[in-house]
């Protein structure tokens, strides 16, 4: 299930390079990329774990609720990341800004899809 709805992330929105399940220790649980391999996905989960763990953090310390999406926009790869649980995220890798509503939808879709799965 979980290689299968990552595949369809990528294939749906525009500029997708690749998407991963990832928990909270920053370890991928799975992920799907490109043949190429230009980004290393499992590099760029365990880098942006310190950040999301803040950022979880700070959003609880300031009474705003729970996380529902971070993204980092950089010079060439936009990072979106979305909660499955506390503890899992869906990770998807954009090299192009123009499908950023897309993804957005997408890995709502996804996100409602993996919270089943992970509640069994």
């Amino acid at each position: 299930m979980f290689d299968e709805t990552l595949s369809a992330i990528v294939a749906s929105t525009e500029g997708a390079v690749g998407a991963l399940i990832m928990g909270l220790d920053g370890i991928s649980v799975a992920r799907t990329d490109q043949p190429d391999g230009a980004v290393d996905l499992d590099g760029i989960a365990a880098e942006y774990t310190t950040l999301l763990r803040k950022s979880m953090r700070t959003t609880d310390g300031a009474s705003l609720g729970d996380l529902r999406e971070l993204v980092v926009a950089a010079e060439r790869y936009a990072f979106l990341i979305k909660p499955i649980t506390a503890e899992y995220f869906l990770v998807l890798v954009l090299a192009s800004p123009g499908g950023l509503g897309r993804a957005r939808f997408e890995l709502r879709k996804a996100q409602l899809a993996l919270e089943e799965e992970f509640s069994m």
